[in-house]
C-alpha cells in the first residue's frame, strides 16, 4: 500500500553528508546555491537539507514564501531533502503539483522508554 503522505521517501542511509540550510537565514538561499554551483558539478552536487518543523518564516511571510525558497533551491541545481514538514507546507506542495521536485524524508517513529 503506498503511503501518500510520502510520495518520495527517500532513504535514511546516504553516505553524502548532510548539509542543512536554515531558510529563517536572510540570504541564506542564495549562498547555499552560489557555494553549490561553485563547489561540484551538476551531477555530483551533494544534497541540501531542510528541517521544516519550526519555519519562522513560514508564520511570519507565509507558506508561499517558504514555497518559493525551496523552488529557488532547486533551480539552483541541488536536490533539496525536506525533514519533517509540516501538514499545510506537504499540502501546498502537493496541491501545487511540487512535492515530486523534493525529497521527503519519513519521520522516525516516537520510541517508548523502557
Amino acid at each position: 500500500m503506498k503511503n501518500n503522505l510520502f510520495p518520495r521517501e527517500s532513504p535514511q542511509e546516504d553516505t553524502t553528508p548532510a548539509t542543512f540550510i536554515d531558510l529563517d537565514v536572510p540570504d541564506a538561499v542564495r549562498a547555499a546555491c552560489a557555494a553549490a554551483q561553485a563547489s561540484d558539478p551538476l551531477p555530483q552536487r551533494p544534497p541540501l537539507h531542510v528541517d521544516c518543523h519550526h519555519l519562522r518564516s513560514q508564520r511570519t511571510l507565509g507558506v508561499s514564501h517558504v514555497v518559493s525558497q525551496l523552488l529557488l533551491l532547486r533551480r539552483g541545481g541541488t536536490a533539496v531533502w525536506l525533514h519533517r514538514v509540516n501538514a499545510p507546507l506537504r499540502r501546498c506542495l502537493r496541491l501545487l503539483q511540487l512535492h515530486s521536485l523534493f525529497h521527503f524524508v519519513a519521520p522516525e517513529p516516537d520510541v517508548a522508554p523502557l
